[in-house]
């Protein structure tokens, strides 16, 4: 008599196997990666599937948000956040029950282990998935080495240089405990306006695809799967897909209206350029694209992105922009039903915040979405976390961190990126300054005396770290002056 065995019967079976001391195949690392996502899916309840698409932000974040932000102004916040209603304490619970599978601005070693501790409570011990802007260099790192912004690099048209400062950016994150890195931005510049300018590689979308390219082979390199112990690379991000660097009013987010020509020639390259080099996850654009959401949009995720360019890694949400299918862009009638449209649409993972694995997970039950197309943005994103070696090594070794973050090769490196980023448009004999004619100089303005000269998407680094301009030319009057006094020494002598 045949008999058929049940989905708690399947269950019964794999944790009698595990109570006999059994290691379950997708903890074994010899196994083919396809294998052990296979294996792991089976073994996954909906909501726990569900937990691996949706991104919270870290604790230290919500702890430092609760204490200063009203829920109005954390509403009106793009770049801070909490969840009225869930304290940051109930998020760590979540984490030990499996339910969350990524985190977001996690910016230290302790805290980024600490979360991964928490996940090693689960019932499958699925370690964390952390993302970060890190966009040049891992500036939102206190201590991490700062390379010129993206328009810096393009400026030095050396690709082989922003390859270079990518591997070691890479580097740095994964001692951080960080394994995603939001970037490059790809956008090519279409508006002096438009205020993320500084963050991209310019207007030409040949440069553009060129430098974006360069920047997922050195995060990635060839393969961002980790050998024989050693997991130092991270997984890079294409972004923020597509048009939101020509908005109709100069202003982030706003809607967006070309031509098909335009997108094709124009914006569509550079993202292809990242695709071809190997890039892993795709970010969506805030803005709507010729009057269709981009976090809605069947034929960004789906046509374009699946099935005409065969991408194979997954998509991600922006800052909390499914949600503004409702209340910006009033195209669902409620957030439950913006989740469903945008993972209908291709949508694999939401960033961030509660909510998304109930909605989800009704939908499923109430046949409104498939399972399977739960299992294919799942097993997209597991897929990543064995790649990247995160079952085998989930901690990092803080003392191992210090010698490898702000080291003087990452710094050699950023300084040859700041010197060939330099571009003088006219020199009537100006340069370089002649010491004997010009014996002061005025240093005014904003960025005097001060670390802004960083860029965007950099936190205040240690003072040690950091040279202003005014420091920079009291220091260079220093030098001249011991270097004369040397002189007259050598002479005397």
């Amino acid at each position: 008599m045949r008999k058929t065995l049940t989905v708690a019967g399947i269950f019964c079976v794999l944790n009698c196997m595990c109570a006999a001391g059994q290691t379950p195949l997708y903890k074994d690392s010899s196994q083919p990666v396809e294998k052990r996502v296979k294996d792991l899916l089976q073994r996954m309840t909906l909501e726990e599937k569900i937990a691996q698409m949706n991104q919270f932000v870290g604790l230290e974040h919500m702890k430092k948000a609760e204490k200063e932000m009203s829920v109005e102004e954390m509403k009106q916040s793009h770049a801070t956040g909490f969840y009225p209603g869930l304290h940051s304490s109930e998020v760590a619970g979540m984490v030990k029950k499996g339910l969350i599978g990524s985190f977001l601005h996690v910016l230290t070693v302790r805290e980024a282990n600490f979360l991964q501790s928490l996940a090693q409570q689960s019932r499958l011990q699925i370690p964390l998935l952390t993302g970060i802007d890190a966009i040049h260099g891992n500036g939102l790192h206190r201590g991490a080495t700062i390379y010129p912004t993206p328009i810096g690099q393009a400026a030095s048209f050396d690709d082989a240089l922003v390859e270079k400062a990518s591997r070691e950016t890479a580097l740095e994150m994964r001692a951080s405990g960080m394994h995603w890195t939001f970037t490059p931005n790809v956008e090519v510049a279409r508006d002096a306006r438009w205020g993320r300018v500084g963050e991209t590689f310019g207007e030409d979308p040949h440069l553009v695809g060129r430098m974006g390219a360069a920047t997922v082979k050195g995060f990635q390199t060839d393969d961002y799967t980790g050998h024989d112990g050693i997991y130092n690379k991270v997984i890079a991000c294409a972004k923020h897909f597509i048009g939101g660097s020509q908005p109709v009013n100069g202003i982030n987010g706003a809607p967006c209206d070309i031509s098909d020509r335009t997108l094709q020639e124009v914006f569509m390259p550079p993202f292809k350029a990242c695709l071809d080099a190997g890039v892993y996850t795709f970010m969506m654009a805030h803005n709507e694209l010729n009057g269709v959401p981009c976090h809605a949009s069947r034929f960004l995720m789906t046509d374009v992105l699946r099935d005409r360019w065969h991408f194979k890694g997954f998509v991600v949400s922006d800052w909390m922009d499914i949600e503004r299918l409702e209340d910006y862009h009033c195209v669902a009638p409620t957030t439950e039903e913006a989740y469903l449209q945008s993972v209908r649409a291709g949508m694999d993972m939401h960033m961030h915040g509660p909510g998304f694995v109930e909605a989800l997970a009704e939908a499923v039950r109430t046949g409104k979405l498939s399972e399977a197309r739960i299992d294919a943005s799942v097993s997209a994103i597991l897929e990543a976390k064995f790649r990247l070696g995160l079952f085998e090594q989930p901690i990092v070794d803080e003392k191992e961190a210090s010698k490898i973050i702000f080291c003087p090769e990452h710094q050699a490196t950023a300084l040859e990126m700041a010197r060939k980023s330099i571009v003088l448009l006219k020199n009537d004999g100006l340069l370089p300054l002649d010491r004997h004619k010009y014996r002061k100089i005025l240093v005014t303005g904003p960025n005097a005396d001060n670390q802004t000269i960083l860029g965007d998407l950099a936190f205040e680094q240690p003072d040690a770290n950091i040279t202003t301009v005014l420091q920079g030319l009291i220091q260079e009057k220093r030098l001249s002056r011991q270097n004369k006094t040397g002189i007259r020494q050598n002479a005397h002598l």
